[in-house]
């Protein structure tokens, strides 16, 4: 008897090993233990991005950025590849077509580029992002906020005389332009700004264009230093700032020969030629320049071309003089060669008829 219930036992375990799938046992209470489902850590993510050229660009101007993206693995940051990285641009920044997801790279570096629309006027900020998947938190980064402007430059800027004499008006002349002027920009307005240290920028004098083009600049005010000078366009709204080239004019004092003279006229032959003058130095009060080198000239009667025949200085009060023997018929004028702080100066011609 007790054999008997033993197998009937054993009966009973193997027929409920073999059940189908899903088929209740009326005589077996249903013990099946169902694992709670277990929520993964996901990992970290830091992006990090760039973008250039600049922030401020003309309309069509194409778009670069620059970033990597790392998660933070048991050993530190780790670079991450094939992620798939969005750029959000606002629409009215974005050129129709542009790409603007792309993948990192095995070092978790990435590169996109998208080209700016052509609403002049328009601003707005750009982001990269990483979404997120199954095992890595979303993340993203800031890269700046573009300006579209018409793009501005200034050209064949010239600041002259050079040298310029000590307090006379200073000439400035060059061209301002606007790309792709979409607006059709009006009344510019330009200024000529000096520096004496090149560093440090004051505003000489304004004008302002009614359209984009030459600008030139005369006004009648005394200069009395060396300095650099440009011209400077401000920008708008809608058109990018410009500034041109500098260019360093030096001022120096101006010269002049008075009472230039070459006698006796006419001379025998054989006989003596003085040459004398005085010159003249114009600072804040004009005087007398002394002690200043003379280069005295002779063209003789028939050819073209002066000689230098001597060379002296000025006395105290600016004179000189210097006698010749008298040969052949010709004209004697005196130079005093410009030096770092004055302007040269040629006297009038003189001419001695030698008999």
């Amino acid at each position: 008897m007790r054999r008997s219930s033993a197998l009937l036992a054993t009966t009973a375990l193997t027929s409920s090993l073999f059940l189908a799938p899903g088929a209740a046992h009326a005589d077996a209470t249903d013990v099946t233990t169902r694992a709670a489902p277990v929520a993964a850590d996901k990992q970290a993510t830091v992006i990090t991005g760039q973008m250039g050229p600049k922030l401020t660009v003309s309309p069509g101007a194409v778009m670069t950025v620059y970033g990597r993206v790392l998660r933070q693995g048991s050993t530190g940051p780790e670079p991450v590849e094939g992620l798939e990285i969005q750029l959000d641009v606002p629409p009215d920044l974005l050129e129709a077509g542009s790409i603007k997801t792309t993948r990192t790279f095995a070092d978790g570096t990435f590169r996109a580029a998208f080209t700016v629309g052509r609403q002049v006027g328009k601003s707005g900020a750009v982001t990269a992002r990483f979404e997120g998947n199954e095992s890595l938190t979303g993340s993203q980064v800031g890269l700046g906020t573009v300006n579209v402007r018409n793009y501005s430059e200034i050209t064949d800027f010239n600041a002259f005389p050079e040298p310029l004499a000590y307090r006379d008006p200073i000439i400035a002349q060059g061209r301002l332009d606007v790309r792709p002027d979409e607006t059709g920009a009006t009344d510019l307005p330009v200024y000529l700004e000096y520096s004496v240290d090149g560093k440090t920028w004051k505003v000489w004098a304004t004008q302002t264009l009614a359209r984009t083009g030459y600008f030139y600049f005369n006004q009648d005010k005394p200069v009395t230093k060396d300095a650099h000078w440009r011209v400077r366009y401000p920008g708008s709204g809608l058109t990018m700032p410009a500034v041109s080239s500098t260019d360093f004019v030096d001022v120096k004092y101006r010269t002049q020969w008075y009472d230039f003279n070459a006698s006796p006229e006419p001379v025998k032959k054989g006989g003596t030629i003085t040459v004398k003058g005085r010159l003249y130095r114009f600072r804040d009060t004009a005087g007398p320049g002394p002690n200043a080198p003379v280069y005295v000239y002779f063209k003789a009667a028939g050819t073209t071309t002066y000689k230098q025949v001597a060379t002296g200085k000025t006395n105290a009060d600016g004179w000189f003089t210097k006698t010749f023997k008298a040969s052949v018929d010709g004209t004697w004028k005196a130079v005093y060669k410009e030096t770092s702080g004055y302007l040269g100066s040629t006297s009038q011609g003189d001419a001695v008829d030698v008999r």
